[in-house]
């Protein structure tokens, strides 16, 4: 795996078709890992498009961006994955959270961090071959096997959730990193903490960091691009923001739609809620220098894989921004 690694998280407001063809793409450009929403009602289905992943890819992992414990359940998380890593050999990761729009938009409530931590372990167990108690008595998976769970990857933000993604995961996917100051220092602290408390500070262990991505020689159309993506991570900071940004939250708070959430179909929206400077706050956003100096800040940071968010400039493709991604920016911190 490269020193400098890169992955790449898609969301399924594009055609199922085309979403494959995105996937196909980030193995050649030559990314580390693809992870897909989990959101039923406003993206295509995960484990569908994992399932035609796994059969049309042979090297990039494949993961789960992220799934939640309600609307699927331990067992058939469980099963899923097992099937996964089957069909790619070994090469899936198991990315899950409290839910935000696959529960919101059916009028239920995220998990708690307790009600996680009871999913991730009964997972991990089925997959592992292992009995759990079931409703009617103890349940097991026919063909999980020991040593067979993927590796789990808790996203977080928050301090609780990042030192439970320490305790818990191995791996951590850090969201909505405000980009100045001493915030990524202080999150990864959090995780630190927690990989101590449970006694895994020397167990394998990977940090991610999922952020929204848009590269061109057009600075100002590249951060038009992602405002859809940066309005979300304003609605509740996790950390202190510039005053610029604390205002930029109301506004967005005001006019969100869930039902467009994450899609570039909104920055139109938001383009007047979200100002250029809240943007440079949260995002990948700008001139490929811009874009490769601040990977260049995360990898020195600690951060081992940078995941994208690509958003495409003045109504270009997601394949366009992947692929001006590849280019002007890990190609050449690769060289």
């Amino acid at each position: 795996m490269s020193a400098r690694a890169f992955g790449i998280e898609l969301y399924g407001y594009t055609d199922a078709p085309t979403l494959l063809e995105e996937i196909q793409l980030a193995e050649r450009l030559g990314f580390e890992s693809v992870w897909l929403g989990d959101s039923q009602l406003i993206w295509r289905d995960l484990y569908v498009m994992l399932g035609a992943a796994a059969a049309t890819t042979s090297r990039v992992a494949l993961a789960t961006g992220v799934t939640n414990p309600v609307t699927r359940h331990p067992a058939v998380t469980a099963s899923a994955m097992m099937t996964m890593q089957e069909l790619t050999r070994s090469r899936t990761i198991l990315g899950v959270g409290v839910g935000f729009t696959s529960l919101r938009m059916m009028g239920q409530a995220p998990v708690t961090r307790a009600e996680l931590r009871r999913f991730v372990a009964y997972v991990r167990a089925l997959c592992n071959g292992e009995a759990v108690p079931g409703e009617g008595g103890e349940i097991r998976l026919a063909f999980g096997k020991r040593g067979g769970c993927p590796p789990v990857v808790i996203p977080a933000s928050g301090p609780k959730m990042l030192r439970l993604a320490g305790e818990i995961g191995d791996g951590v996917m850090l969201q909505s990193v405000v980009f100045g100051g001493d915030v990524l220092a202080t999150m990864q602290g959090c995780v630190r903490a927690g990989r101590e408390a449970s006694g895994r500070a020397d167990a394998p262990f990977r940090t991610y960091i999922t952020i929204p991505c848009a590269v061109s020689h057009d600075r100002a159309a590249a951060l038009a691009a992602v405002k859809a993506h940066v309005a979300v991570a304003l609605l509740k900071p996790q950390w202190p923001v510039s005053e610029v940004s604390r205002e930029a939250g109301a506004a967005v708070r005001a006019v969100y739609d869930a039902y467009e959430h994450m899609s570039p179909s909104a920055n139109a929206k938001f383009a007047q809620a979200v100002p250029d400077a809240a943007v440079t706050e949260f995002a990948l956003a700008g001139t490929p220098a811009e874009c490769i100096a601040r990977s260049e800040e995360l990898f020195a940071g600690g951060v081992d894989e940078i995941t994208v968010r690509p958003y495409g400039v003045n109504g270009e493709s997601r394949l366009a921004a992947m692929e001006a991604f590849a280019r002007d920016v890990m190609q050449p911190l690769r060289r």
